[in-house]
């Protein structure tokens, strides 16, 4: 999941001149109206521009992150009713759009032209974060973790030094998603909560706390050095259709050479982190850097994310758009340090 395309620097060069002016957050009555709809062979997304509603139709099933959508206008005419005035393959000239809620006022349905289609509630809406099966026999792969002997080939190049984040970075809070049960697998990957990381990749963050500060946010790091027996161990937890899901553990990962960074942000007021367009190690099209659904307020916290990363020497990524790179890792070895043992 770490697979970066060209195409995605014309995001990188788009975000570039993006000013702090996010949008309020939107009341609960229209924030829980947005998401994906699907039926009729046919799927689309709802959400909030500027203050109004739109609807993302994906001609392309392929189109993961709806990046390549149309874009239709919905026209409020009353409390969950709303016109729409374009022409597409499930719309005519001008139809009503209507939404059918549940109990807790979630949206469910909606209805166009009298065609009916379901609400997909992505892993994280409500309260349904997404987990893998937890393994069955996960004491017996975690010794086995820890004592995989490493390929040799990942282990030559140069070793970074790695710091410690929570000490050396200005104000971050750490979430180490991966040192509890809070993550996809539901046990930990290892059994301490620190983050270490690169003294360059430490010294970069340290500038981009800075440049955050100044607009009232501070760094938030779910994830940052990973013992190459962690990746081993995590690979070893996916079931078998998933596997393709990470690197092997003869790739290894980029989070073994300390150059990589998990991270989000919070509001150094009231040290909440924000919410943003989706949870950490979410499978569903939240997590792509270019999803153009969720609200402006979440979309414009994304984007001035990846802009202040990348200011500061960090490359983003298009398949997960909380995770940065400080440099491609070429020439580095893969650190395979136990967490515990680093001071």
């Amino acid at each position: 999941m770490r697979k970066m395309c060209l195409w995605f620097l014309v995001l990188v060069f788009s975000v570039m001149n993006l000013t702090v002016a996010f949008a309020k957050p939107m009341p609960r009555d229209i924030a829980y109206i947005l998401g994906l709809y699907y039926g009729e062979g046919s799927r689309f997304l709802i959400r909030e521009n500027e203050g109004n509603l739109e609807l993302l139709y994906s001609y392309d099933n392929e189109n993961r992150d709806f990046s390549l959508s149309n874009t239709f206008p919905l026209k409020k005419e009353h409390f969950d009713s709303y016109t729409i005035n374009e022409v597409g393959p499930v719309l005519s000239a001008e139809e009503a759009v209507r939404f059918e809620r549940d109990a807790q006022g979630q949206g469910i349905t909606c209805s166009i032209g009298g065609k009916r289609f379901s609400r997909y509630f992505y892993p994280g809406q409500h309260n349904n974060a997404f987990r893998f099966p937890v393994a069955a026999n996960y004491d017996a792969l975690v010794k086995a973790a820890a004592t995989a002997v490493e390929p040799a080939n990942l282990q030559t190049g140069k070793a970074a030094q790695l710091v410690n984040l929570g000490t050396t970075v200005p104000q971050v809070k750490l979430d180490l998603r991966y040192a509890s049960a809070n993550n996809c697998f539901g046990k930990p990957l290892y059994p301490v909560a620190k983050a270490y990381a690169s003294t360059e990749v430490a010294t970069a963050l340290t500038q981009v706390a800075r440049t955050l500060a100044q607009d009232g946010y501070g760094l938030l790091i779910w994830e940052a050095y990973r013992p190459w027996s962690a990746s081993k161990l995590a690979s070893d937890l996916l079931p078998a259709a998933n596997k393709n899901m990470l690197a092997s553990p003869s790739q290894g990962d980029i989070h073994n050479t300390g150059l990589a960074v998990d991270v989000s942000l919070y509001d150094l007021k009231t040290g909440a982190p924000l919410n943003m367009i989706s949870d950490y190690d979410e499978i569903s099209p939240r997590q792509y850097s270019k999803y153009p659904g969720g609200t402006t307020e979440q979309r414009n916290l994304r984007a001035y994310l990846q802009k202040v990363m990348h200011q500061h020497g960090f490359t983003i990524s298009a398949m997960e758009w909380w995770h940065f790179t400080l440099g491609d890792g070429k020439g580095y070895s893969h650190l395979n340090l136990p967490l515990a043992s680093l001071s």
